[in-house]
């Protein structure tokens, strides 16, 4: 799990990168427990990266569940972006963008959406 969950410095700010690439629904949710366990933890602030793929597909069990840790982490997330999702990903992220207090951005890279945390 380490290897899917890592820290990053991107000019001088630490950055939560939650790869989820080429992962099923379980092993995407196993994933997500993890960064919530993580971020629970450390209990401080954190700027989150999301990183998917064109072979992730996100399930209705996995928004659930998805939208339940960050109800509960929204005082934690700083800022949240998410690189590599699809058109209709997008839509999904609109929608949950219109409860959740601290939006997630998408970003067509990793570097632009690292600039956006970061700054």
């Amino acid at each position: 799990m380490k290897e899917r969950l890592k820290k990053v410095l991107h000019k001088n700010t630490e950055v939560l990168v939650i790869d989820y690439s080429n992962s099923k629904e379980a092993a995407m949710i196993e994933i997500i427990l993890a960064a919530r366990a993580l971020i629970v933890k450390e209990n401080k602030k954190v700027l989150v990266l999301s990183i998917l793929n064109d072979k992730n597909y996100t399930s209705p069990k996995f928004i659930r569940i998805l939208e339940k840790e960050l109800k509960e982490l929204h005082h934690l997330i700083t800022k949240n972006a998410v690189t590599g999702i699809s058109e209709v990903q997008k839509w999904l992220v609109k929608g949950i963008n219109l409860w959740y207090k601290t939006q997630i951005h998408t970003f067509d890279s990793v570097d632009e959406a690292l600039d956006f945390l970061v700054s």
